[in-house]
């Protein structure tokens, strides 16, 4: 065989190759899509999900992905503005990283679902989980592409904004109240 031959042999392998590469990806992208919409692989190799906002009204983080945009604790639905969040989901949780963040069917918000109540609802009651296992970054440095002051409610159990004076409107009357870890979220 000469150059040329062997350069079309290998060019018509690697495209074959790259052409099965592309359906396996589209297949497994299917697969991947559940209740709250379908994660995609995030340029840093991390399957997310996008489409997760920031409520102007109670400061929660709530999913942004249906015709609806759940119920929002200072009345009707959640407004939304800023980023567009791509959540981490279902890896394994570390030191920087903690997980036990999920969907709630009925407000639409991020809650924690890693103790025996599933927090206070904006529709009454507990949060219901659905879903992804979201693992959040946090305490780390915040970066043009990801946003620090996201803080745990320890009355509704919601993820919130706390990077402003007022702390929103939590279901469990007042303003949220932050503990825990500082989250910097990713976004787009």
């Amino acid at each position: 065989m000469g150059f040329e031959q062997d350069r079309r042999v290998f060019l018509t392998r690697a495209l074959g190759a790259t052409t099965g590469l592309v359906a396996a990806t589209a297949a497994t992208a299917l697969t991947e899509a559940h209740a709250a919409g379908a994660g995609t692989k995030s340029t840093k190799g991390v399957t997310g999900q996008r489409n997760w906002r920031f409520c102007t009204k109670c400061f929660v983080m709530f999913y942004y992905g249906y015709p609806d945009n759940g119920r929002c604790a200072a009345g009707d639905q959640h407004s939304m503005a800023g980023y567009d969040f791509d959540i981490p989901h279902d890896i394994p949780e570390n030191a920087n990283a903690q997980a036990n963040w999920r969907f709630c069917t009925r407000c639409y918000g991020m809650f924690f679902f890693g103790y025996p109540s599933g927090g206070w609802c904006p529709v009454g009651g507990s949060h219901n989980a659905a879903g992804f296992n979201f693992v959040l970054p946090h305490d780390i440095v915040e970066t043009p592409n990801a946003q620090a002051y996201w803080r745990f409610c320890t009355n509704c159990y919601a993820l919130f904004f706390w990077g402003y004076p007022e702390k929103g409107r939590c279901p469990a009357g007042g303003g949220h109240n932050a503990a825990g870890f500082n989250f910097v979220i990713p976004h787009y």
